[in-house]
């Protein structure tokens, strides 16, 4: 070959290796950008999938792994969280707004949280072990399907969010009310420690009494109290009350005892207790704003709250569900419920009004653990999550003095969570449920359980607030009517006598019946349901159904389940539920198919190709002709 073919041939070759060069340089940037594109939460089912089968490998190094705080309230509504209340003349008050700036406004506000049992005792097991109810086998509050004994005899006893962290080098604390039942004999003497917990501080026969005076607790092994004096059940009066100056100045001189305080207190003696190089898992488990039987209606406020909420409305009006006026779309129980006469109505104005003031302690505390976290530097990577167990129902739908069923009351939580990598100020309509908070912890401290969970870390959806993706929710009940309660369903470094002074004394304990009874005729058994989009879809043993488009009717006035318009949303949602109602692991996890259109869109949809074809074949026929045209004159 010649010289000038060689000259020509080499450049060639040379251009062809910088195209396959520049090939390659094109493959390789558009794999790191979609490696990029999957980091930040493509809204993808199989990224979204994997990762959650991928959680907890090497996320961060034990140096860095960051701490959690956990608050859980008991029985409180998403309308607690926000009320403003407007006296005359008077200064608006805020039931929380601690909580609401330092995690809300931090953080990210997850704007559709959902408790899938929305009954405390399942609601908090599924907490801890990311497990809906039929999976970790806690159907309720009392023995042997449910209560502390329940959750004892069960694995999720020493599987669950406690036994991973701890077992990952965590130093886990817990802190006020565990799970109903403990401490309640003859099913527990309140003795044990669970597996898992480094410290523990827990409320004995916490949903027995519901006292915020006259409280015994379980430190570390150690009976401690009581804290004060419960009164009795005869007079429904406690014995004695805290000092208005408590809990830093009482004018009296004595002990303070109040059971919110205590709580707050210990939790700070906690943080302090804890090594700087120790990660963390605190949670606070308040009995604020249960009911306590105790005069007046409703939980027992700090002195200092006391009648600040003196006047407050109840959450909803005669719109919006109060004491529901046609109730005959609604299953049997509701249709065969009187309207709520006056005197209830007084009764659970007045429940709410101490519910907002005992939430105020509550909020005092966010702020307490916020700034010692502040004091000990751990604020930068604390992840703070604050939610509820479960709702109540304040005369809706006329409905009241308990929760569990699937209404939005009820099953509609807040969930406010603050920490790294989390842009202040952002809120999230992304689907979300009690079971996701277990996987999410574990996501962030890098932590794999040794068991399946059902729920999948929310912090994709917190990190990126635009990512969607069509998961549901699975709603469940195997409640028995003695689970419903009455009136009142609607309760360190230093141990907790340290903590407060000295222990309290006073009169013994009076326990409540142990069978109490609805305020209503009680619902079914069980039933099942399911939240997906918009939708909320439940099914009764006895056949009847709801439907309720949530986003078009947010306080369920209207059953849509028997107009044809929406049969087709019923299939779908039928067919899901069919899929979840057992499902367990990555199933329960699996993202919904596309749903289908109503009839009504199906028909417009139909209407519009019609129109678009009859446009298209006039455009046909319009250039056919102006072509016959061009040809006869041509």
């Amino acid at each position: 070959m010649n010289r000038l073919a060689q000259s020509w041939i080499q450049p060639r070759a040379f251009v062809a290796a910088r195209l396959a060069l520049a090939a390659s340089i094109l493959v390789l940037v558009l794999a790191i950008a979609l490696v990029a594109g999957q980091s930040a939460y493509a809204a993808d089912r199989k990224a979204v999938i994997d990762r959650q089968e991928r959680s907890g490998k090497g996320r961060a190094s034990a140096s860095e792994r960051p701490s959690f705080v956990v608050i859980q309230t008991d029985d409180q509504t998403l309308d607690q969280l926000y009320t403003a209340f407007h006296p005359v003349n008077g200064v608006t008050l805020e039931a929380m707004p601690n909580t609401l700036e330092l995690i809300g406004e931090k953080g990210v506000t997850f704007d559709r949280y959902y408790a899938s049992y929305s009954l405390c005792c399942p609601s908090r097991v599924s907490l801890l072990t990311g497990r809906y109810a039929h999976n970790h086998h806690v159907r309720g509050n009392l023995p042997p399907e449910g209560g502390y004994s329940g959750f004892a005899a069960r694995s999720a006893f020493n599987h669950n969010i406690a036994t991973w962290l701890q077992g990952a080098g965590y130093r886990t604390i817990h802190i006020g009310k565990f799970l109903n039942a403990y401490g309640d004999e003859p099913f527990d003497d309140g003795r044990t420690v669970p597996p898992g917990w480094s410290a523990w501080h827990s409320i004995l026969s916490a949903d027995t009494d519901h006292f915020y005076y006259g409280y015994t607790l379980n430190d570390d092994g150690r009976i401690d109290g009581p804290f004060g004096d419960p009164g009795s059940w005869e007079t429904r009066e406690y014995g004695e009350r805290d000092d208005f100056g408590c809990p830093d100045h009482p004018l009296n001189g004595k002990p303070c005892n109040y059971q919110t305080d205590i709580f707050n207190r210990i939790a700070t003696e906690e943080l302090n207790g804890t090594p700087l190089d120790k990660p963390f898992y605190l949670q606070i488990d308040y009995a604020a704003p249960h009911g306590d039987y105790r005069r007046p209606a409703g939980p027992e406020p700090a002195p200092r709250d006391y009648g600040l909420f003196e006047g407050a409305p109840l959450p909803h009006n005669s719109k919006q569900g109060f004491n529901e006026g046609n109730v005959s779309d609604k299953p049997y129980f509701i249709r065969n419920a009187p309207f709520l006469p006056s005197t209830d109505v007084r009764v659970y104005r007045t429940y709410y009004q101490k519910a907002l003031e005992s939430l105020r302690a509550v909020d005092r505390g966010v702020k307490m653990i916020y700034n010692k976290l502040g004091q000990l530097h751990r604020l930068r990577n604390t992840y703070i999550i604050f939610t509820s167990d479960n709702g109540f129902f304040y005369g809706e739908h006329r409905l009241t003095g308990g929760k569990f069923l699937a209404y939005e009351p009820s099953t509609h939580l807040p969930l406010l969570m603050r920490g790294p990598g989390i842009k202040p100020g952002s809120e999230t309509g992304e689907l979300a449920a009690n079971i996701d908070i277990a996987p999410t912890i574990l996501e962030l401290a890098g932590v794999k359980p040794d068991r399946y969970v059902d729920g999948r870390s929310l912090y994709p959806f917190a990190h990126d607030t635009k990512l969607r993706t069509r998961r549901p929710v699975l709603y469940e009940s195997f409640v028995e009517t003695y689970d419903v309660e009455e009136n009142g369903g609607g309760p360190a470094a230093a141990s907790a006598r340290v903590a407060a002074g000295r222990a309290g004394g006073g009169a013994g304990i009076n326990y409540r019946p142990a069978k109490a009874h609805a305020s209503i005729k009680a619902p079914p058994k069980n039933y099942r349901g399911i939240r997906l989009g918009s939708y909320k879809y439940v099914e009764w043993p006895n056949g009847e159904k709801e439907l309720y488009n949530i986003a078009k009717d947010p306080y369920e006035l209207n059953n849509i389940v028997r107009k044809s318009n929406f049969f087709p949303i019923r299939r779908y949602l039928k067919q899901e539920l069919d899929r979840l109602e057992e499902c367990r692991a990555r199933v329960c996890r699996e993202v919904a198919g596309k749903p289908p259109l109503t009839r009504k869109q199906q028909l417009r949809l139909k209407r519009q190709h019609e129109k678009e074809q009859r446009e298209r074949e006039r455009e046909r026929e319009k250039k056919q002709k102006e072509r016959e045209k061009k040809k006869n004159q041509g």
